[in-house]
């Protein structure tokens, strides 16, 4: 049985073809593997020190290619001030960057938080993650302000 609801096929850059889907909860789907292995590898290199809260509130966009999960966007909603789509962890197979998945998952996920009454996207993006920061900008999201630290 597939995971998700397919929201729609696409062809990447190399015209290969990628089911984009949706998940209302990532529970115990395929996607919390991919999920973790990405974690744990932004968390590897100091990208990353965000707390999850647990799969049950968090929703996915996904991409798959011949079965496989080579893409996500996880996000979960906030309601304050407004209905804004957190992402929590996006990522791209490494063995699939360069191909436009994340515009195309970009694009369905918009879709789909549009839908649900979102107003907003935001994301944390840790200063040396310049690739991150990239794909940020390239779907238009901007930086609002920076967050300072000092280790005692």
């Amino acid at each position: 049985m597939r995971t998700g609801k397919l929201l729609a096929t696409e062809q990447d850059r190399t015209g290969t073809a990628v089911e984009i889907r949706h998940l209302d909860e990532i529970g115990d789907s395929k996607v919390v593997s991919f999920f973790l292995k990405n974690l744990s590898i932004l968390i590897d290199n100091g990208f990353s020190l965000q707390l999850i809260a647990g799969t049950n509130r968090h929703h996915a966009v996904f991409a798959e290619i011949n079965g496989e999960i080579v893409g996500h966007i996880v996000y979960e909603y906030l309601e304050h001030p407004v209905k804004t789509a957190w992402i929590t962890l996006s990522a791209i197979d490494d063995n699939y960057k360069r191909r436009g998945l994340y515009t195309l998952l970009h694009k369905h996920f918009e879709q789909k938080i549009r839908a649900a009454g979102a107003a907003k996207i935001a994301s944390s993006v840790h200063v040396d993650n310049v690739a991150r920061y990239a794909s940020c900008k390239k779907v238009g999201m901007r930086p609002i302000y920076y967050r300072m630290e000092k280790e005692l």
